[in-house]
């Protein structure tokens, strides 16, 4: 398995923006590991760049930030980059984290079907709240961080080697560590919790549990 990560990073939106900047650490990470990162950031998030890249450069693991559906996930101004009947054995022998919405519900599933490697995404909507006052240093966003860094877990344990399932269950329980520690604080944040549970409950792993990022 080649040591490449491909990742989509658009930010035309305030949510997605959110995803473009935690998402760095991920890139970071996989540097220090050696892991050569192909990074469509911005407007470069788009379906011809996608299917040029997953084609020639054949990375092994991939990374979608973004918006999505039951049969997609979407990219930069929310175009299409992969769909149900559309072009789905891009996939083929990948393993994929796909943060955005719902696209584990059918799409991961298609994927796996036309041979994609494994799936990790969500088969309803991902949630995440913000701080209002952090909006424009969303790395400083301690309310965020609840949520994506329990996300990103995923990332950080497949690109040190872990299975997908490993991976998977390494993030749901940062998602229940995240709850507990809303919960046994004295800041009145409580009404996060039903939001972090929800997240760690939709979270799917699909395809070959075993395979990991090696």
């Amino acid at each position: 398995m080649n040591k490449i990560l491909l990742i989509t990073r658009p930010k035309h939106d305030p949510i997605v923006r959110y995803l473009f900047h935690w998402s760095k650490k991920i890139i970071e990470l996989a540097r220090e590991k050696s892991v050569a990162v192909l990074n469509l950031e911005g407007e470069r998030a788009n379906y011809k760049e996608v299917e040029s890249m997953l084609q020639k450069k054949e990375p092994s693991l991939v990374f979608f930030n973004g918006h999505g559906g039951d049969d997609c996930i979407k990219g930069h101004n929310d175009e299409v980059l992969l769909g149900v009947g559309k072009n789905e054995e891009l996939l083929v022998s990948k393993i994929v984290y796909a943060l955005s919405c719902r696209s584990g519900k059918q799409l991961g599933h298609e994927s796996i079907k036309k041979g994609a490697l494994g799936y990790i995404g969500y088969d309803d909507d991902f949630v995440f709240v913000v701080d209002p006052d952090k909006i424009s240093e969303p790395l400083r966003d301690e309310t965020a961080e609840l949520f994506l860094e329990p996300s990103n877990q995923i990332m950080v344990s497949l690109i040190k080697g872990h299975s997908i399932e490993d991976s998977h269950q390494r993030s749901k329980k940062a998602f229940r560590e995240s709850a507990i520690k809303v919960a046994s604080s004295e800041s009145h944040n409580n009404y996060l919790i039903p939001y972090l549970l929800w997240d760690m409950q939709h979270q799917v792993c699909l395809g070959n549990r075993d395979v990991s990022f090696k």
